[in-house]
């Protein structure tokens, strides 16, 4: 029926409108140094803001991680996937190491090898500030080493967890005359130079480090340059006085962990349990928000297929574990919840309204 001159209708009543995303997670810039890897053998601690840990991912398919230029060490740009689930985070040194691409010199007489952990710090425009931090087994063979062992590398000298091999006699020019020596006295200066101060000790005992070193050359003033391994890793390289030398001693089987292929990688996240039965799975990618306290972030995003267990969060969210699968590597951190609107997974077969 027509409505009557002057007869005022009251406003349609709108539908029921789904819960607003969260907003997403931005990653730092300005880039100084991209990095990539595929199959990192490290799990990474990412973080929904600086100093606030969020998920701790492991088993990881690619990585790539943006170091942004700074004169301090800030939290880094990642994006990660995990099988289907890909995430994005902050990391901070602590909890993402970078390690040599190839061999290089840090405090003039230490060599990373290819295993050793650094960590970084001031990052410029295609360099990085790395650091050595030897454990309590390094700094019992090797003492009184002067100064922070810090250097500034180009990108193309760092990686993260990827398998990588070379030998670290490359960063000295190679084994040289390669000769087979044992240390006399339980601590021995070791210089950059010949003649040069002393810028480290090795130390030889039990507890300490074998006394067998490699003679790469000599001079004719009396000084010998050797190399040592040490513990994370590490080769010594510098020059000793040649009477500080002896015959080699016998083959020690009990250290024998420098570049040895048999390393056993770092210990990976705890995969996530539950009832795979009572999962459900979406055909179609579907945002992932983490929440921490009273932050909510979209931090990436769940793949098609993924088996999902939901419980109730509050009326427009619930949350989401991964019970089987590559995705069951991605775990929440301690106090963090993954969750999903329940608009983006109301059509998925399966789905059950917790």
């Amino acid at each position: 029926m027509p409505i009557p001159p002057g007869v005022v209708t009251p406003p349609p009543v709108p539908a029921a409108r789904a819960a607003a995303r969260p907003a997403p997670i931005i990653l730092p810039g300005p880039s100084g140094c991209t990095l990539r890897a595929t199959k990192p053998r490290d799990p990474v601690t990412l973080e929904i803001a600086p100093g606030v840990p969020y998920a701790r991912a492991a088993e990881i398919d690619s990585l790539e991680v943006t170091l942004p230029i700074g004169r301090e060490a800030s939290a880094a740009g990642v994006q990660l996937a995990v099988g289907r689930v890909k995430l994005k985070g902050l990391a901070t040194p602590a909890g993402l190491a970078l390690y040599p691409a190839r061999p290089f010199v840090v405090g003039e007489v230490f060599v990373p090898g290819p295993h050793s952990r650094l960590r970084w710090g001031e990052v410029a425009a295609d360099r990085v500030a790395v650091e050595i931090e030897l454990g309590k087994e390094s700094r019992a063979q090797v003492r009184d080493f002067k100064g922070p062992l810090r250097a500034s590398r180009g990108c193309a000298d760092l990686r993260l967890g990827g398998r990588a091999s070379f030998d670290s006699y490359d960063a000295f020019g190679g084994r040289g005359s390669d000769l087979a020596a044992g240390l006399k006295a339980a601590s021995v200066p070791i210089s950059a130079q010949p003649n040069g101060p002393a810028l480290a000790k090795l130390v030889v005992g039990r507890k300490a480090g074998p006394s067998e070193v490699t003679v790469i050359d000599e001079d004719d003033a009396g000084w010998s340059k050797i190399a040592r391994p040490a513990t994370g890793d590490l080769l010594v390289v510098g020059w000793v006085k040649h009477k500080q030398l002896g015959k080699a001693p016998a083959r020690e089987t009990t250290f024998a962990t420098f570049n040895a292929p048999g390393l056993v990688p770092a210990a990976g996240g705890t995969r996530a349990g539950g009832d795979a039965s009572a999962s459900f799975a979406c055909p179609h990618e579907i945002p992932l928000v983490a929440e921490v306290g009273s932050v909510r972030k979209v931090v990436g995003g769940v793949g098609g297929g993924v088996h999902l267990l939901t419980a109730p969060a509050d009326a427009e969210f619930v949350t989401v574990q991964f019970p089987d699968g590559a995705a069951s590597w991605v775990t929440p951190y301690k106090g963090a919840r993954f969750l999903l609107r329940r608009a983006d997974v109301a059509g998925c077969p399966g789905f059950r309204t917790p």
